[in-house]
């Protein structure tokens, strides 16, 4: 994990909540959460499904507008605007559903790049499939030739190929086994220590989010039960909600860590 940075926040999320209208009433998803995030760091947000991790996903994205509070990435709103300041990008737990099936991959990761010439395109297309470690040769396949892993990898070249400020991840790893999981973990640790965007990584993975975290917060029922340092969270947290997720995993695993943790020795793409 790189140095904490001390610069000012990239991320800051002050007193949001989100509230829905149905026909059996106001669902509250999100509760005066708040939290900032620095420069070229990662934020793991931690919860059980139903906790506000897909709230808060679309909020960052600028895919929704809070109903109260305020986001802003880089000093303004969010905005899936790809190459532009302040642009921000998604990775899903399923990557096939941000690539066209029908198309080859060079033309997919080229497509955030719409405002660019074509040759341009390709060129910027074609060095992030590399950098993410596909072989030039496959990269006129389509989707359906290729891994889970590898099309993991092919999804977050076509998040970063726009360089965004921030990326977020939801559940990225969830489908893939631990082996996978960690050489997925690797890459987007070097691409983040190489390109330097910022991330917020959503998991229920403790053990992945004690890879790739500087700090975490833990959502339940759409509010902020503990925010630390990932030091400090995995070291003992103070919430009582947080020490039984941390002991029960525990207790059923013998260890917290079961993705291989990053090292020099094991990033396969050096």
């Amino acid at each position: 994990m790189p140095p904490k940075s001390n610069t000012i926040p990239a991320v800051v999320v002050e007193n949001v909540s989100q509230v829905y209208r149905t026909r059996f009433g106001k669902v509250r998803a999100l509760q005066n959460v708040s939290f900032e995030v620095r420069p070229g760091e990662t934020l793991a947000v931690i919860g059980e499904s139903g906790s506000g991790k897909s709230t808060l996903t679309r909020l960052l994205a600028g895919l929704e507008a809070p109903t109260s509070g305020s986001v802003f990435v880089m000093g303004e709103p969010p905005r899936l605007m790809p190459g532009r300041p302040g642009s921000v990008q998604l990775v899903f737990q399923d990557p096939t559903g941000s690539l066209n099936p029908y198309r080859n991959v060079r033309k997919s990761v080229a497509e955030p790049l719409r405002h660019l010439g074509r040759r341009a395109r390709r060129i910027a297309a074609r060095e992030m499939l590399e950098r993410v470690g596909i072989d030039p040769a496959r990269h006129d396949d389509r989707p359906g030739r290729f891994s889970g892993g590898q099309l993991q990898r092919i999804a977050m070249a076509r998040a970063l190929v726009a360089r965004p400020r921030l990326l977020v991840c939801d559940e990225p790893t969830s489908a893939l086994d631990v082996s996978v999981q960690a050489q997925v973990l690797n890459l987007l640790y070097r691409l983040q220590e190489e390109i330097g965007f910022t991330c917020v990584f959503v998991t229920h993975d403790l053990a992945v989010a004690q890879v790739v975290a500087h700090e975490v917060i833990v959502l339940v029922q759409g509010a902020v039960r503990e925010a630390s340092d990932a030091a400090s969270f995995f070291n003992g947290p103070r919430d009582a909600y947080s020490q039984a997720l941390l002991a029960s995993v525990r207790a059923a695993t013998g260890s917290l860590v079961s993705t291989p943790a990053i090292s020099p020795s094991d990033k396969p793409f050096r």
